[in-house]
């Protein structure tokens, strides 16, 4: 049984649903199905969380078997130690660092280590071609706001799917911008991009990130407009004089350009 399949085993063996298990670890529901489907895992802080909030300890969560383990292996060196106290003294934003680096080396190393195929890979030009991209999954809320947890997120690789423009991956909650961008969806977006009216952005409005259509109407006012003329209540307005705090982050690579939806300019 791997991580996600025990991870999801002990939640319902508890009684709790994602949405309660995430709430009570304080992450996203989209960070939770995510270790469910053992396509990330969680840092050591979310580990001890999980453990808390499951009444379990780490060697069930992780299913770690003392004695299938080297005596030698559980033996640190003074340089383990002394690396092992520093990364206590860190702050959460310090060990989201080192955890993305150690994930990034041990895919290095685990490449290195991986049976030579028949034909021969350079493994520097290997190293050289791989792109990494940071993605966030506090997620942009099509819909409710969602507020920004710049520690919450992860280094993935940028396979072929992944435009060559984009800059990050923000995971999407809510369904204000169907049909072209769905509850649970991942989007890339490139950073600091011009954004024409209609674009679909990433915006933080006083600390909350939403993911919805630029545009400005006659007086210059800001509107985040959902595409979705059933959630229209959701749209954001921001009026020039509102002193409200804005920021667009980036312009969402999308395959199609979106009209602006007819509902916002009936009377």
């Amino acid at each position: 049984m791997d991580f996600g399949q025990r991870l999801k085993s002990l939640r319902l063996e508890k009684g709790y649903t994602q949405k309660q298990l995430s709430l009570a670890v304080g992450v996203s529901v989209v960070a939770l199905r995510s270790w469910e489907k053992n396509t990330k895992k969680p840092a050591m802080d979310t580990l001890l969380s999980l453990g808390r909030t499951l009444s379990v300890s780490m060697d069930t969560l992780l299913d770690f078997q003392l004695g299938n383990v080297p005596k030698s292996s559980l033996v640190l060196s003074s340089a383990e130690k002394g690396l092992l106290k520093k990364y206590r003294v860190l702050d959460d934003h310090g060990k989201k660092v080192v955890d993305t680096l150690c994930a990034i080396e041990a895919e290095r190393v685990s490449i290195q280590q991986r049976p030579v195929p028949r034909k021969v890979i350079n493994i520097e030009e290997a190293r050289a071609a791989a792109r990494y991209i940071p993605h966030f999954t506090s997620p942009s809320a099509a819909g409710v706001a969602a507020p920004i947890d710049v520690a919450d997120f992860g280094m993935m690789l940028a396979d072929d799917s992944v435009p060559d423009a984009a800059d990050f991956a923000v995971d999407i909650q809510g369904n204000s911008m169907e049909p072209y961008i769905h509850d649970g969806d991942t989007v890339y977006v490139r950073r600091d991009a011009e954004l024409s009216i209609g674009d679909v952005g990433i915006f933080c409005v006083d600390g909350a990130m939403y993911c919805k259509q630029y545009y400005l109407d006659e007086n210059r006012n800001l509107i985040l407009v959902s595409a979705n003329p059933d959630l229209r209540d959701t749209n954001v307005f921001v009026g020039t004089d509102s002193g409200h705090s804005v920021q667009a982050c980036g312009k969402v690579l999308l395959d199609v350009r979106l009209e602006l939806p007819d509902y916002l300019f009936e009377d």
